[in-house]
């Protein structure tokens, strides 16, 4: 057995603090009642203990009037706050004199308050005290709980916030989907409810989705309100560099191995994509977004793999040019060349201009924005 060296210098307060910070915990508030008044902290150190018989332990400074009652009640209430209570967290951490004042609270069987908007209560009965460093470890059986729907609020490195969790990747496909190729005025609320119903997808599920776009730039969202954004340039560049690394990939494989009829394809499909102008402007955005899209898809379906093409359409680039190209759209007779080129190359079996051509085409609306911006 490895023997570790006890003796060794630990860390100081400070570096336990900033380490154990990054640990992100919800926010509770703990309640109790004694002698006709009610008493109330702030706490993340709670934690489930057994649930045979139901039980819990929660940890609170011996310091505290809260901490103190308990032990000579031996019963208390853990009220674990919602996403919208950081006031409330705040209050009870302080140390206000009157910590219930303006708080809603029901009374619960053990006589200490229950936090109104709360998404779960938890009422306890000590079983055992340990004194453990500066904190009092309450070991409590629950007698009753309950709960609300509701995401809980959330204390990392010294801050509240919200606690967002994963979502479904399914769910997130989906109402990435519906954002990104269904709604297109950007005035519009996004409803979690109503994208849940026409997707048939949970609720809960619809929601992380719609918190989940927040972070790719998709969707704002002001409190619990969720409306589409005009799609930030950043998030299409950032699509366009994933999809030169598939087109690159699929070049790579399959330059000078094409058959006749393969090249006459890609020939065909590069004149469809000619008959539409964009010098300019885009006279048809419409028809350039379903032309490009399948000629970029017909060179990546070259390669063969199913898993590639699936991941290459999972990018979604036709329904995202559609929130980002309109008539107004500045465009480039140089997106005609590059296909051109591009076509060239596999004739030839260059595989060094293809992938070059590539590259240079993915830049395009990076260049065609910054020319625009620099024009205005």
């Amino acid at each position: 057995m490895t023997e570790v060296d006890i003796t060794a210098d630990g860390p100081s307060k400070g570096e336990f603090r900033d380490v154990m910070g990054r640990f992100a915990s919800g926010v509770t508030v703990i309640t109790t009642r004694i002698d006709g008044e009610d008493l109330g902290a702030a706490a993340s150190a709670v934690s489930s203990l057994s649930d045979e018989p139901p039980s819990l332990l929660i940890c609170l400074n011996v310091t505290s009037t809260t901490a103190q009652a308990i032990v000579k009640t031996g019963a208390f209430a853990v009220n674990v706050l919602a996403e919208d209570s950081a006031p409330i967290a705040q209050r009870f951490a302080s140390k206000a004199p009157d910590k219930f004042a303006s708080i809603a609270f029901e009374r619960g069987r053990t006589g200490a308050p229950l936090i109104s908007g709360s998404i779960a209560h938890f009422e306890c009965v000590v079983d055992e005290t340990v004194r453990g460093g500066t904190h009092y470890v309450f070991l409590a059986r629950v007698v009753n709980v309950a709960s609300t729907p509701g995401n809980p609020l959330a204390y990392f490195r010294g801050s509240f916030g919200r606690m967002e969790t994963a979502p479904d990747a399914a769910a997130l496909h989906a109402v990435r989907d519906y954002v990104v190729g269904t709604v297109s005025d950007v005035a519009v609320p996004l409803d979690a409810e109503s994208i849940a119903a026409e997707l048939e997808i949970e609720v809960g599920r619809s929601y992380q989705a719609l918190v989940a776009l927040v972070g790719e730039g998709l969707v704002r969202r002001t409190g619990a309100t969720f409306e589409v954004e005009p799609v930030p340039d950043q998030v299409i560049f950032d699509y366009y560099a994933a999809k030169l690394a598939i087109e690159i990939g699929a070049a790579a494989q399959t330059v000078g191995s094409l058959d006749t009829e393969q090249l006459a394809e890609l020939r065909r499909l590069l004149e469809v994509t000619l008959a539409h102008s964009v010098d300019g402007q885009f006279g048809d955005p419409a028809g350039w977004i379903r032309a490009n899209a399948a000629f970029h898809e017909y060179l990546v379906s070259l390669a063969g793999s199913t898993i590639l093409m699936e991941t290459y359409k999972g990018l979604r680039l036709p329904a995202m040019e559609q929130r980002s190209i309109s008539q107004s759209t500045r465009a480039t007779g140089q997106l005609h060349e590059d296909h051109r080129t591009i076509v060239e190359g596999y004739e030839a079996g260059d595989v060094e201009l293809v992938l070059r051509t590539l590259t240079a085409h993915a830049r395009r609306p990076q260049e065609t924005r910054a020319a625009a911006a620099s024009a205005s």
